[in-house]
């Protein structure tokens, strides 16, 4: 169960680094949005300062104006618009952001499209507006994207005829041929993109994978194999994050160690023994919530209490004290077993060393009485 939970955190902190991801890309991608809108701008007035200035313009300058420029810019804008509205809202989830955004992209091709097809490079506009779907790895985000962009590059072509000059493909054997390479030319690069997306899920399920084993490794090595508590490596990590926070929180250490634990091996063997400090070791993670428990080596424990007060941490070891005579002499009357604690408080001026030696101190002056909590 503890492995379980660990693998979906883990799981779960992968995913939001994905995301993050995500909403990074899905940020650019509304960028390119607004670029291509102003950069689709800017050619259509340089091209038509070029036309009026040529005799290559086949209708009056007004009318070009209009259909060239005011018409497929107003909407293209409001396109833009609707992007940016995507973006500020707070209502919509990241999946619904991706797909607008996804979708008003390829209208805007769609109107570029429209208005320009008698150029043959616009065939291939909707191409770059799938591309930039395949970073969310999502087969549905790209392949809305590829049937919505076949279903405007068909409809524009077949039934729109916003340039009078542009051959029809009913008529132009050359445009038909066109229009049916560069479907085939669409059709070719979205199948490539959506194996790129499966491509993408095995190198995240395996990038995945080797984080858990990562995180796995990790765990068992600062992990006692007997108690499946912290061990001493883990110890001194923690203790040296605790040097590096400084006064940032409110540290107390302390120590336990098992009254006359050498007993337990004497008279009732190694495997009850190892089963006594299982059992207590259970004990300290039940009790000690807000605190980070260690098992030292042999009989011996580490606690590092954050933000908790020397009374309520005293509170805790005794009821540890209470419950441990309980559960023991339940099941093994014939041991006199108890624990001792020392405890010292983490100041800003000390350093981890010291902190050892007060608590180690305090433990060693409880000992003396046996089942007692003594204080640095």
């Amino acid at each position: 169960m503890i492995n379980d939970n660990r693998d979906e955190l883990v799981i779960e902190e992968i995913r939001k680094e994905y995301k993050k991801i995500d909403n990074d890309w899905l940020v650019f991608q509304y960028k390119i949005s607004i670029g291509l809108f102003v950069f689709a701008f800017l050619v259509e007035c340089m091209m038509s300062v070029l036309l009026t200035n040529s005799d290559m313009l086949t209708t009056s300058v007004n009318r070009y104006i209009l259909k060239f420029i005011i018409a497929p810019s107003i909407v293209n804008f409001l396109f833009i618009i609707g992007d940016t509205l995507i973006m500020s809202s707070k209502k919509l989830m990241q999946d619904q952001k991706i797909y607008g955004i996804s979708i008003n992209l390829v209208m805007i091709c769609f109107v570029l499209f429209t208005v320009h097809n008698a150029f043959i490079a616009t065939y291939y506009l909707f191409i770059f507006a799938i591309i930039l779907t395949t970073i969310y790895a999502s087969y549905r985000v790209t392949g809305i994207t590829v049937l919505l962009s076949l279903i405007a590059l068909i409809f524009s072509e077949l039934f729109i005829k916003w340039d009078a000059d542009k051959p029809s493909v009913y008529h132009s054997t050359q445009r038909l041929s066109e229009f049916l390479i560069s479907l085939f030319i669409i059709i070719a690069a979205s199948t490539v993109c959506l194996v790129k997306i499966s491509f993408m899920y095995k190198k995240n399920e395996a990038s995945i994978q080797k984080e858990m084993e990562r995180v796995g490794l990790e765990q068992r090595l600062k992990t006692d194999e007997l108690t499946g508590v912290l061990n001493r490596k883990a110890l001194y990590d923690a203790m040296r994050d605790m040097e590096m926070n400084g006064s940032s929180a409110s540290y107390i250490f302390g120590i336990a160690d098992i009254d006359n634990f050498k007993s337990v091996n004497d008279q009732l063997g190694h495997l009850v023994g190892d089963d006594c400090l299982f059992e207590f070791a259970t004990l300290l993670e039940e009790h000690c919530q807000g605190a980070s428990v260690f098992r030292y080596g042999g009989d011996e424990f580490c606690l590092i209490f954050e933000n908790v007060n020397m009374d309520e941490a005293v509170s805790t070891c005794e009821n540890i004290q209470s419950d441990l005579i309980e559960i023991y002499s339940k099941k093994y009357p014939m041991l006199d077993i108890s624990v001792s604690f020392g405890l010292a408080r983490y100041t800003a001026d000390g350093n981890s060393a010291r902190l050892f030696i007060s608590a180690d101190q305090a433990l060693y002056e409880a000992k003396e009485l046996r089942n007692t909590i003594r204080i640095y």
